[in-house]
């Protein structure tokens, strides 16, 4: 992979920095200078009570342009938003998904989109300790957020930035995701034995597969995350989401035209046939996925 958007670290350090005063106390800085809280919502439309460590249940995207995003991720996937104060909840048909916060930039400043991950975790008091002690930062926290729940800002050992959460009412079901759905989250490092040391640990993962360069994290018989090795700096220590889509090949001209770029296409470099990676129209990195899951047998 190569960065086609400049300066991508520093811009990818400022929104960090952005992150870390926004997310979490639920303040996002305005150009006057003054602070508006968040209202954040709940990860589950209803309550479930049921819990599954180590799953990705929330992703919010973090970008200077909210009204661009919904622009391009409305016209691109069929994406609906409804605003809740300040904060804007994602829906892909009935489904909500995830959620949209604005933070602008200081003056001078140029700051890309991100997409933050937030996983579960049973005791966030007790998964702060193990970050800490494997050589991870907490950023911000712990915090209560209202109607989302327990949290913490933190960094792996590898740089990645994410949210450990204790939602409140517990975590959405494990469903099969439909097209326009979160299908995956992977973890780029360029450490690939210590960084899955370190989730194996912090997500409670049951078991795991492993490649050459990748690990496929497994708990209640079920795929939670990945972790991939990669050999770009640039991109090393970083979440990235992915979206299931019928034909990503075929996405791929209304991604440029809806400002979007095209990092890989399918079978390009390091991506599979089926997979293709770009950015939004904002600057935040995602993967586009077609995946075909097993048919299930007749009892």
């Amino acid at each position: 992979m190569s960065c086609k958007t400049s300066n991508c670290s520093i811009t990818y350090f400022s929104l960090f920095l952005v992150l870390t005063l926004a997310v979490l106390t639920g303040c996002a800085s305005m150009n006057s200078g003054s602070k508006a809280r968040i209202s954040f919502t709940p990860v589950t439309s209803e309550p479930t009570d049921i819990y599954h460590p180590g799953k990705i249940v929330w992703h919010d995207l973090v970008t200077p342009d909210p009204a661009a995003a919904r622009k391009f991720y409305g016209e691109l996937f069929g994406w609906t938003f409804r605003d809740n104060g300040n904060y804007t909840e994602i829906f892909n048909g009935k489904k909500k998904i995830g959620g949209i916060v604005q933070l602008k930039p200081k003056k001078g400043q140029k700051t890309l989109a991100a997409w933050l991950e937030s996983m579960s975790v049973p005791d966030v008091d007790k998964a702060i300790s193990y970050i800490k002690s494997k050589g991870g930062k907490v950023v911000n926290g712990p915090v209560d957020m209202p109607k989302r729940g327990k949290g913490a800002l933190v960094q792996d050992p590898s740089g990645a930035y994410l949210v450990v959460l204790h939602a409140y009412g517990g975590d959405p079901p494990d469903e099969e995701a439909q097209i326009g759905e979160w299908l995956w989250n992977e973890m780029w490092t360029m450490y690939l034995e210590t960084t899955s040391w370190f989730y194996k640990g912090l997500g409670q993962y049951e078991s795991a597969m492993k490649g050459p360069d990748y690990v496929v994290f497994i708990s209640e018989g079920k795929w939670r995350v990945g972790i991939r090795q990669i050999k770009q700096r640039d991109y090393s220590g970083r979440w990235v989401p992915v979206v299931r889509v019928k034909n990503p090949g075929a996405m791929l001209g209304r991604v440029k035209e809806l400002g979007g770029i095209v990092l890989l296409k399918p079978g390009e470099g390091s991506a599979s046939k089926d997979g293709a990676l770009i950015t939004d129209n904002t600057g935040a990195l995602l993967i586009l996925q077609r995946w075909t899951y097993p048919e299930r047998k007749e009892p």
